[in-house]
């Protein structure tokens, strides 16, 4: 039986990021954003110094020590005010890696993480999904790295970029500094985030800088089950967003002399709307619940189909609730839609995840 309650600790993230979030959201700079007028860097900051960071950083570390289904909640909150930074990254390839290959040994970068001392971004999910690793090339003893690194985010604010490489047919995790890297192009996102190819061409390495994974295929594909449940939970404060908007509409906007939101057509299609987000929801934070489970990495398909599949439509039967106000450049609809196509994009398509849910294509 699902658990659908939710603990004190989470009741007092979510209240946490509402208090400091609810009137600080500037739709016109995220509108100049996403038209590529302005730099408008919103969220990151913000939760940095409300020390949400170190969330699953151990107490021994000097962390708050919560699961990974608490963060979970806190991305829910995080994507509802369209927050904008390299959380998933840092906490996700950063942190939880960190700690699950050696706490002690990364002890001091934990800790930098933890309070954005140091930042990182991350390929690894992206290399998993696609199968392509950075070649780790040995020339007496001094390590060179080859290849490209295609659609990093948040390059500008990171220190640290963590990847994928191949020695000598094993895999390597690489905590690689930003630092002479060359970016080989520079792209926007629909949200007008700025996104980059890096070329690594006989980049020289230290050699402690290249770490051995143990079962590295495992840990790989956790961070990767990880990083999609945490864009699912993202999508879903969007789509909660989406929803709040859409009443708040309805309920002031008048139509033959009665409150639009009053036809039962319209009541009807509202209800559709949150029983599908709730299911969605609940899938999710089911998935989060369960991250040690045998059947992790099925939940998180099963999580990502349903997100990929649902949360598109609300958007747009939300935009036809809206009617003509809902296309418009100021009121801002369209950059939570846009959110959500940038995450259904991410972390592999409907026949990726159908192929692990069924791999022998039963």
């Amino acid at each position: 039986m699902i658990d659908f309650t939710i603990t004190e600790t989470q009741k007092m993230i979510i209240e946490s990021l509402e208090n400091n979030f609810s009137k600080k959201i500037d739709m016109r700079l995220l509108n100049e954003k996403a038209e590529g007028f302005v730099e408008y860097k919103y969220g990151y900051n913000e939760v940095s110094k409300l020390g949400f960071l170190g969330m699953i950083t151990s107490e021994e570390l000097d962390g708050f020590g919560l699961d990974f289904v608490d963060f979970s909640i806190f991305m829910e909150k995080w994507g509802s005010f369209l927050c904008n930074g390299p959380v998933v990254n840092n906490l996700v390839s950063g942190i939880f890696a960190l700690q699950s290959i050696d706490e002690k040994r990364f002890s001091k970068l934990i800790k930098d993480l933890s309070i954005s001392k140091r930042i990182i971004t991350s390929s690894i999910a992206q290399q998993y999904e696609s199968k392509e690793f950075i070649q780790i090339i040995n020339k007496d003893e001094s390590f060179f790295l080859n290849g490209f690194i295609n659609n990093v985010e948040f390059f500008d604010e990171s220190t640290d970029i963590t990847i994928i490489g191949m020695l000598d047919n094993q895999l390597k995790l690489i905590i690689l500094p930003k630092k002479n890297i060359s970016i080989y192009e520079e792209k926007k996102s629909l949200i007008g985030d700025k996104i980059v190819d890096l070329k690594l061409n006989d980049h020289l390495i230290k050699k402690d800088l290249i770490i051995d994974l143990g079962n590295s295929e495992k840990l790989i594909e956790q961070i990767f089950n990880l990083t999609n449940l945490a864009l699912c939970s993202e999508s879903i404060g969007v789509s909660q967003s989406i929803l709040d908007k859409t009443l708040e509409y309805l309920t002031n906007r008048d139509a033959f002399g009665k409150k639009i939101g009053t036809f039962q057509s319209i009541q009807h299609k509202c209800a559709e709307i949150y029983i599908c987000i709730n299911e969605v929801r609940e899938l999710i934070r089911n998935a989060s619940k369960n991250i040690n489970n045998k059947e992790f990495s099925r939940l998180v398909s099963m999580s990502k189909i349903k997100s990929d599949l649902e949360l598109g439509k609300i958007s747009w039967i939300s935009h036809q609730l809206h009617g003509a106000i809902g296309f418009t450049w100021d009121y801002g609809l369209h950059l939570y839609t846009k959110k959500i196509l940038i995450n259904k994009s991410l972390g592999g398509d409907l026949s990726f995840h159908s192929t692990r849910l069924y791999p022998d294509g039963n």
